[in-house]
Protein backbone atom coordinates (compact mmCIF):
# COMPACT_ATOMS: atom_id res chain seq x y z
CA UNK A 1 0.00 0.00 0.00
CA UNK A 2 1.29 3.82 -0.66
CA UNK A 3 1.90 6.25 1.97
CA UNK A 4 -0.11 9.44 1.10
CA UNK A 5 1.01 12.54 4.09
CA UNK A 6 -1.51 14.16 5.65
CA UNK A 7 -1.72 17.71 5.17
CA UNK A 8 -3.66 20.25 6.92
CA UNK A 9 -5.31 22.38 3.98
CA UNK A 10 -6.80 25.94 5.41
CA UNK A 11 -8.28 27.06 2.57
CA UNK A 12 -11.60 25.30 2.24
CA UNK A 13 -14.61 26.86 3.50
CA UNK A 14 -17.30 24.61 6.06
CA UNK A 15 -20.28 25.77 3.65
CA UNK A 16 -18.14 23.89 0.42
CA UNK A 17 -17.84 20.76 2.21
CA UNK A 18 -21.58 20.58 4.15
CA UNK A 19 -22.68 21.59 0.26
CA UNK A 20 -20.36 19.01 -1.59
CA UNK A 21 -21.75 16.19 1.10
CA UNK A 22 -25.15 17.14 1.08
CA UNK A 23 -25.31 16.97 -2.69
CA UNK A 24 -24.49 13.55 -3.35
CA UNK A 25 -27.50 12.54 -1.00
CA UNK A 26 -29.57 11.04 -3.71
CA UNK A 27 -26.35 8.04 -4.02
CA UNK A 28 -24.66 8.36 -0.94
CA UNK A 29 -27.53 8.25 1.22
CA UNK A 30 -26.11 7.61 4.61
CA UNK A 31 -23.02 9.07 6.08
CA UNK A 32 -21.34 9.19 9.58
CA UNK A 33 -17.86 10.08 10.30
CA UNK A 34 -16.56 10.93 14.24
CA UNK A 35 -12.99 11.66 14.99
CA UNK A 36 -11.82 11.95 18.71
CA UNK A 37 -11.73 9.75 21.76
CA UNK A 38 -14.44 7.01 21.92
CA UNK A 39 -15.77 5.34 24.52
CA UNK A 40 -18.28 2.76 24.95
CA UNK A 41 -21.35 5.42 25.37
CA UNK A 42 -20.11 6.79 22.17
CA UNK A 43 -20.01 3.21 19.97
CA UNK A 44 -23.52 2.70 21.81
CA UNK A 45 -24.86 5.54 20.21
CA UNK A 46 -23.17 5.30 16.72
CA UNK A 47 -24.38 1.77 16.24
CA UNK A 48 -28.26 2.92 17.29
CA UNK A 49 -28.60 5.39 14.96
CA UNK A 50 -26.32 3.92 12.28
CA UNK A 51 -29.21 0.43 12.96
CA UNK A 52 -32.07 2.62 12.12
CA UNK A 53 -30.50 3.78 8.72
CA UNK A 54 -29.47 0.75 7.85
CA UNK A 55 -32.99 -0.48 8.35
CA UNK A 56 -34.98 2.21 6.62
CA UNK A 57 -32.35 1.52 3.52
CA UNK A 58 -31.44 -2.02 3.15
CA UNK A 59 -32.77 -5.33 3.59
CA UNK A 60 -31.88 -7.45 6.95
CA UNK A 61 -29.63 -9.32 5.57
CA UNK A 62 -27.37 -6.39 4.34
CA UNK A 63 -27.78 -4.50 7.75
CA UNK A 64 -26.75 -7.20 9.79
CA UNK A 65 -23.34 -7.86 7.73
CA UNK A 66 -22.51 -4.12 7.92
CA UNK A 67 -23.50 -3.98 12.05
CA UNK A 68 -21.55 -6.77 12.73
CA UNK A 69 -18.19 -5.18 10.93
CA UNK A 70 -19.34 -1.61 12.99
CA UNK A 71 -19.36 -3.48 16.32
CA UNK A 72 -15.67 -5.25 15.41
CA UNK A 73 -14.05 -2.20 14.39
CA UNK A 74 -15.76 -0.14 16.98
CA UNK A 75 -14.43 -2.56 19.59
CA UNK A 76 -10.63 -2.26 17.93
CA UNK A 77 -10.43 1.46 17.61
CA UNK A 78 -11.72 1.87 21.21
CA UNK A 79 -8.73 -0.58 22.53
CA UNK A 80 -6.22 0.78 20.25
CA UNK A 81 -6.89 4.51 20.01
CA UNK A 82 -3.89 6.94 20.21
CA UNK A 83 -4.14 9.56 23.38
CA UNK A 84 -2.31 12.56 23.41
CA UNK A 85 -2.33 15.51 25.63
CA UNK A 86 -0.87 18.03 23.80
CA UNK A 87 -4.15 18.92 21.63
CA UNK A 88 -2.90 16.37 18.56
CA UNK A 89 -5.44 16.52 15.51
CA UNK A 90 -4.87 13.26 15.79
CA UNK A 91 -6.03 12.12 19.68
CA UNK A 92 -8.59 9.43 19.38
CA UNK A 93 -9.70 7.59 16.82
CA UNK A 94 -11.47 7.99 13.24
CA UNK A 95 -14.32 6.22 12.30
CA UNK A 96 -16.52 7.00 8.80
CA UNK A 97 -19.70 5.25 7.07
CA UNK A 98 -20.45 5.65 4.25
CA UNK A 99 -23.57 4.40 1.76
CA UNK A 100 -22.84 4.61 -1.67
CA UNK A 101 -23.87 3.30 -4.43
CA UNK A 102 -22.86 0.06 -4.70
CA UNK A 103 -21.92 -1.22 -1.04
CA UNK A 104 -21.26 0.48 2.49
CA UNK A 105 -17.90 1.37 2.62
CA UNK A 106 -16.34 1.75 6.45
CA UNK A 107 -12.89 3.28 7.22
CA UNK A 108 -11.94 2.96 10.97
CA UNK A 109 -8.63 5.04 11.53
CA UNK A 110 -5.64 5.86 14.37
CA UNK A 111 -2.57 6.73 14.90
CA UNK A 112 0.40 4.07 15.21
CA UNK A 113 4.16 4.57 15.54
CA UNK A 114 7.12 3.32 13.48
CA UNK A 115 7.20 0.18 14.83
CA UNK A 116 3.56 -0.48 15.30
CA UNK A 117 3.11 0.28 11.48
CA UNK A 118 6.04 -2.34 10.61
CA UNK A 119 4.41 -5.20 12.43
CA UNK A 120 0.42 -4.12 11.05
CA UNK A 121 1.29 -3.60 7.37
CA UNK A 122 2.79 -7.23 7.52
CA UNK A 123 0.25 -8.88 9.02
CA UNK A 124 -2.51 -6.97 6.81
CA UNK A 125 -1.14 -7.64 3.83
CA UNK A 126 -0.93 -11.50 4.48
CA UNK A 127 -4.52 -11.08 5.06
CA UNK A 128 -5.30 -9.61 1.97
CA UNK A 129 -3.00 -11.84 -0.01
CA UNK A 130 -5.31 -15.27 0.77
CA UNK A 131 -8.59 -15.77 -0.91
CA UNK A 132 -11.71 -16.62 1.46
CA UNK A 133 -10.62 -20.73 1.86
CA UNK A 134 -7.12 -19.17 3.26
CA UNK A 135 -8.67 -16.81 5.29
CA UNK A 136 -10.57 -19.24 7.00
CA UNK A 137 -7.39 -21.66 7.81
CA UNK A 138 -5.70 -18.63 8.86
CA UNK A 139 -8.45 -17.83 11.34
CA UNK A 140 -8.47 -21.18 12.95
CA UNK A 141 -4.54 -20.91 12.57
CA UNK A 142 -4.72 -17.57 14.83
CA UNK A 143 -7.34 -18.88 17.11
CA UNK A 144 -5.32 -22.05 18.19
CA UNK A 145 -2.86 -20.01 18.72
CA UNK A 146 -4.18 -17.59 21.59
CA UNK A 147 -5.55 -15.00 18.76
CA UNK A 148 -4.18 -11.19 19.42
CA UNK A 149 -0.73 -9.99 18.50
CA UNK A 150 0.93 -7.75 22.01
CA UNK A 151 1.45 -5.29 18.97
CA UNK A 152 -1.44 -4.83 17.89
CA UNK A 153 -1.39 -6.93 14.49
CA UNK A 154 -4.02 -9.06 12.71
CA UNK A 155 -5.85 -10.67 15.24
CA UNK A 156 -9.08 -12.67 15.18
CA UNK A 157 -10.98 -9.91 14.89
CA UNK A 158 -9.20 -8.30 11.79
CA UNK A 159 -9.57 -12.08 10.11
CA UNK A 160 -12.81 -12.55 10.74
CA UNK A 161 -13.62 -8.87 8.98
CA UNK A 162 -12.18 -9.39 6.39
CA UNK A 163 -14.06 -12.94 6.01
CA UNK A 164 -17.01 -10.92 6.69
CA UNK A 165 -16.60 -8.15 3.59
CA UNK A 166 -16.82 -8.11 0.24
CA UNK A 167 -13.84 -8.26 -1.64
CA UNK A 168 -10.81 -7.51 -0.27
CA UNK A 169 -10.24 -5.12 2.33
CA UNK A 170 -7.98 -1.88 1.96
CA UNK A 171 -5.17 -0.07 4.09
CA UNK A 172 -3.14 2.98 3.75
CA UNK A 173 -0.69 4.53 6.27
CA UNK A 174 -0.08 8.15 5.97
CA UNK A 175 2.96 10.00 7.41
CA UNK A 176 2.04 12.48 10.53
CA UNK A 177 4.42 13.63 13.23
CA UNK A 178 6.37 11.18 14.16
CA UNK A 179 4.34 8.43 13.03
CA UNK A 180 1.41 7.50 10.50
CA UNK A 181 -1.85 7.63 10.44
CA UNK A 182 -3.29 4.52 9.94
CA UNK A 183 -6.68 3.64 7.81
CA UNK A 184 -8.57 0.07 7.37
CA UNK A 185 -11.47 0.59 4.98
CA UNK A 186 -14.45 -2.64 4.39
CA UNK A 187 -17.22 -3.06 1.98
CA UNK A 188 -20.20 -4.95 2.42
CA UNK A 189 -21.82 -5.20 -0.80
CA UNK A 190 -25.53 -4.04 -1.07
CA UNK A 191 -26.27 -6.08 -3.84
CA UNK A 192 -23.60 -8.70 -4.60
CA UNK A 193 -24.42 -9.10 -8.85
CA UNK A 194 -23.42 -5.27 -8.89
CA UNK A 195 -20.42 -5.29 -6.87
CA UNK A 196 -17.45 -3.80 -8.42
CA UNK A 197 -14.37 -4.64 -6.41
CA UNK A 198 -11.78 -2.37 -8.46
CA UNK A 199 -14.68 0.43 -7.84
CA UNK A 200 -15.02 -0.25 -3.98
CA UNK A 201 -11.18 -0.44 -3.66
CA UNK A 202 -11.04 3.20 -4.06
CA UNK A 203 -13.47 4.16 -1.34
CA UNK A 204 -10.44 4.64 1.37
CA UNK A 205 -9.09 7.20 -0.68
CA UNK A 206 -12.66 9.22 -0.35
CA UNK A 207 -12.69 8.36 3.07
CA UNK A 208 -9.40 9.27 3.82
CA UNK A 209 -9.87 12.74 1.71
CA UNK A 210 -12.91 12.99 4.61
CA UNK A 211 -10.44 12.45 6.97
CA UNK A 212 -8.07 15.83 5.22
CA UNK A 213 -11.86 17.88 5.46
CA UNK A 214 -12.54 17.35 9.15
CA UNK A 215 -8.74 18.13 10.35
CA UNK A 216 -8.75 21.03 7.91
CA UNK A 217 -11.86 22.81 9.87
CA UNK A 218 -11.89 21.09 13.05
CA UNK A 219 -14.94 18.96 12.56
CA UNK A 220 -15.84 16.26 14.90
CA UNK A 221 -19.15 14.86 13.68
CA UNK A 222 -20.49 14.91 10.47
CA UNK A 223 -23.76 13.10 9.67
CA UNK A 224 -25.78 12.77 6.55
CA UNK A 225 -28.99 11.10 6.30
CA UNK A 226 -32.98 10.71 6.16
CA UNK A 227 -33.30 13.18 9.45
CA UNK A 228 -36.80 12.33 11.69
CA UNK A 229 -37.27 12.53 14.98
CA UNK A 230 -35.58 8.88 15.70
CA UNK A 231 -32.30 9.82 14.26
CA UNK A 232 -32.30 13.12 15.31
CA UNK A 233 -32.59 12.03 19.47
CA UNK A 234 -30.05 9.56 19.02
CA UNK A 235 -27.63 12.41 17.32
CA UNK A 236 -28.36 14.48 20.49
CA UNK A 237 -27.38 11.47 22.71
CA UNK A 238 -24.12 11.48 20.64
CA UNK A 239 -23.42 15.04 21.02
CA UNK A 240 -23.89 14.72 25.18
CA UNK A 241 -21.27 11.70 24.83
CA UNK A 242 -19.02 13.31 22.95
CA UNK A 243 -18.91 16.10 24.93
CA UNK A 244 -19.52 14.48 28.37
CA UNK A 245 -16.33 15.14 29.84
CA UNK A 246 -16.67 19.14 29.35
CA UNK A 247 -18.93 20.86 31.85
CA UNK A 248 -19.43 24.18 29.71
CA UNK A 249 -20.71 21.88 26.80
CA UNK A 250 -23.89 20.40 28.29
CA UNK A 251 -26.66 21.01 26.82
CA UNK A 252 -25.38 21.44 23.44
CA UNK A 253 -27.97 18.42 22.36
CA UNK A 254 -31.01 20.65 22.63
CA UNK A 255 -29.06 23.00 20.79
CA UNK A 256 -28.80 20.44 18.32
CA UNK A 257 -32.11 18.89 18.25
CA UNK A 258 -33.77 22.35 17.46
CA UNK A 259 -31.47 22.49 14.81
CA UNK A 260 -31.72 18.96 13.44
CA UNK A 261 -36.13 19.34 13.91
CA UNK A 262 -36.19 22.26 11.80
CA UNK A 263 -34.46 20.63 9.01
CA UNK A 264 -36.93 17.39 9.30
CA UNK A 265 -39.61 19.55 9.03
CA UNK A 266 -39.24 22.13 6.56
CA UNK A 267 -36.35 20.61 4.40
CA UNK A 268 -37.39 19.91 0.71
CA UNK A 269 -36.68 16.00 -0.69
CA UNK A 270 -36.88 14.64 -4.34
CA UNK A 271 -36.93 10.94 -2.39
CA UNK A 272 -39.28 8.53 -1.92
CA UNK A 273 -38.47 7.95 1.63
CA UNK A 274 -39.68 8.29 5.67
CA UNK A 275 -37.58 11.40 6.73
CA UNK A 276 -36.18 14.48 5.17
CA UNK A 277 -32.11 14.70 4.04
CA UNK A 278 -29.85 16.85 5.65
CA UNK A 279 -26.69 17.28 6.93
CA UNK A 280 -25.38 18.19 10.27
CA UNK A 281 -21.70 18.85 11.70
CA UNK A 282 -20.02 19.57 14.86
CA UNK A 283 -17.29 22.15 14.54
CA UNK A 284 -14.76 23.37 17.19
CA UNK A 285 -14.01 26.74 17.01
CA UNK A 286 -11.55 28.68 19.12
CA UNK A 287 -14.14 30.64 21.24
CA UNK A 288 -16.10 26.99 21.64
CA UNK A 289 -18.30 25.01 18.98
CA UNK A 290 -20.15 25.92 15.92
CA UNK A 291 -23.09 23.66 14.33
CA UNK A 292 -23.96 23.60 10.79
CA UNK A 293 -27.61 22.12 9.35
CA UNK A 294 -27.61 21.94 5.55
CA UNK A 295 -30.34 20.90 3.48
CA UNK A 296 -32.36 21.05 0.18
CA UNK A 297 -34.88 24.11 0.20
CA UNK A 298 -37.64 24.91 -2.69
CA UNK A 299 -36.91 27.30 -4.90
CA UNK A 300 -39.95 29.53 -4.45
CA UNK A 301 -38.83 29.33 -1.13
CA UNK A 302 -35.41 31.11 -1.17
CA UNK A 303 -36.74 34.66 -0.29
CA UNK A 304 -39.01 33.70 2.59
CA UNK A 305 -35.83 32.37 4.05
CA UNK A 306 -33.95 34.78 3.70
CA UNK A 307 -36.44 37.16 4.57
CA UNK A 308 -37.23 35.51 7.70
CA UNK A 309 -33.90 34.96 9.14
CA UNK A 310 -32.42 38.57 8.09
CA UNK A 311 -36.08 39.67 10.43
CA UNK A 312 -35.01 37.44 13.33
CA UNK A 313 -31.08 38.34 13.41
CA UNK A 314 -32.34 41.89 13.56
CA UNK A 315 -34.15 41.57 17.16
CA UNK A 316 -33.33 42.37 20.48
CA UNK A 317 -32.86 40.10 23.09
CA UNK A 318 -36.06 42.04 24.78
CA UNK A 319 -37.72 40.93 21.44
CA UNK A 320 -37.01 37.38 21.70
CA UNK A 321 -37.84 36.79 24.77
CA UNK A 322 -41.37 38.75 23.86
CA UNK A 323 -41.95 36.15 20.68
CA UNK A 324 -41.04 32.77 22.51
CA UNK A 325 -42.94 33.90 25.94
CA UNK A 326 -46.15 34.65 23.61
CA UNK A 327 -45.86 31.40 21.74
CA UNK A 328 -45.51 29.76 24.95
CA UNK A 329 -48.58 30.69 26.38
CA UNK A 330 -50.34 29.59 22.93
CA UNK A 331 -51.83 26.24 22.18
CA UNK A 332 -49.71 23.48 20.96
CA UNK A 333 -51.14 23.83 17.53
CA UNK A 334 -50.60 27.79 16.90
CA UNK A 335 -47.00 27.61 18.80
CA UNK A 336 -44.75 25.93 15.87
CA UNK A 337 -41.97 28.27 14.37
CA UNK A 338 -40.37 29.47 16.77
CA UNK A 339 -37.45 27.38 16.84
CA UNK A 340 -35.01 29.88 14.77
CA UNK A 341 -35.61 32.67 17.46
CA UNK A 342 -34.83 29.80 20.27
CA UNK A 343 -31.56 29.14 18.86
CA UNK A 344 -31.16 32.77 18.20
CA UNK A 345 -31.54 33.78 21.74
CA UNK A 346 -29.71 30.64 22.94
CA UNK A 347 -26.19 31.45 21.02
CA UNK A 348 -25.72 34.58 21.60
CA UNK A 349 -25.15 35.50 18.24
CA UNK A 350 -26.47 36.32 14.56
CA UNK A 351 -27.76 33.15 12.76
CA UNK A 352 -25.24 32.92 9.88
CA UNK A 353 -26.57 30.91 6.94
CA UNK A 354 -25.58 30.64 3.28
CA UNK A 355 -27.94 29.66 0.17
CA UNK A 356 -26.42 27.98 -2.89
CA UNK A 357 -27.49 27.01 -6.22
CA UNK A 358 -25.83 24.66 -8.88
CA UNK A 359 -27.29 24.00 -12.32
CA UNK A 360 -30.55 22.42 -11.75
CA UNK A 361 -30.36 21.45 -8.02
CA UNK A 362 -32.81 22.90 -5.75
CA UNK A 363 -31.20 25.93 -3.76
CA UNK A 364 -29.01 24.56 -0.72
CA UNK A 365 -29.59 26.45 2.60
CA UNK A 366 -26.77 26.06 5.31
CA UNK A 367 -27.42 27.27 8.58
CA UNK A 368 -24.66 28.03 11.37
CA UNK A 369 -25.08 28.61 14.86
CA UNK A 370 -22.30 29.56 17.25
CA UNK A 371 -22.37 28.59 20.89
CA UNK A 372 -19.46 30.03 23.28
Amino acid sequence: MSSQEVTLPINKSVYDIIYSTGRKIETEQFLFACRGSFNSSITDNILFLTEGNLLELDTPKVAKKVYYLMVEGLQNITRHQYHDDSGSPFDGALFIINRREQAYNITYGNFVSADVKEDLEENLAAIVSKDSVELKEYYMEILNNSGFSSKGGAGLGLVDMARKSSGKLSFEFAPVNDGFFYYLNLNIAIQKDDYDDEVASEYIHDAMKLHHDMLECDAQIIFKGLLHETNVNHLSNQIDSTLNDSPETRGMSSVMTELLRNVAKHAYSRLNHLGKPGVFMLQKIAEGFAMYSGNFISGGKQELVERSLNSINSLSTDQLNEIIDKKHGEAPSSSSGTGLVRLRKISGHEIRYEIKEYNDDPPYFILKIELN
